[in-house]
């Protein structure tokens, strides 16, 4: 399997380990594909799994590792493609859900 398509199979395992409340797998397997995105130079692929981390970070009360892991996406995205697409968007929202001490349970976006 190239490394394109193994990065985001264990992307999307871990959004499927996710969403099963599974957070242990959801992100070791994200963590092994940030790890292959960042080797590989793919900013791309790294800012998207950064944020899916966030968002398990985030499912799991950890808000401020969560917030940094949405900057840190977002700086990416922004720096690449000037920040004016849906995923800048999304992650943006997030950043501020995250950030919203009041809420309870914040909404995030993928």
């Amino acid at each position: 399997m190239c490394a394109a398509k193994e990065i985001g199979a264990l992307n999307t395992q871990g959004m499927q380990a996710m969403g099963r409340g599974d957070y242990m797998n959801a992100e070791f397997m994200l963590h092994q594909a940030l790890r292959k995105a960042t080797a590989l130079g793919a900013e791309g692929y790294t800012a998207k799994i950064q944020n899916n981390l966030a968002l398990i970070l985030a499912a799991q009360g950890k808000h401020p590792e969560a917030a940094r892991l949405f900057r840190a996406a977002l700086d990416v995205l922004e720096r690449k493609t000037g920040g004016n697409n849906r995923l800048c968007e999304s992650i943006r929202n997030n950043i501020e859900a995250v950030g919203d001490a009041a809420s309870a349970s914040p909404r995030l976006a993928a």
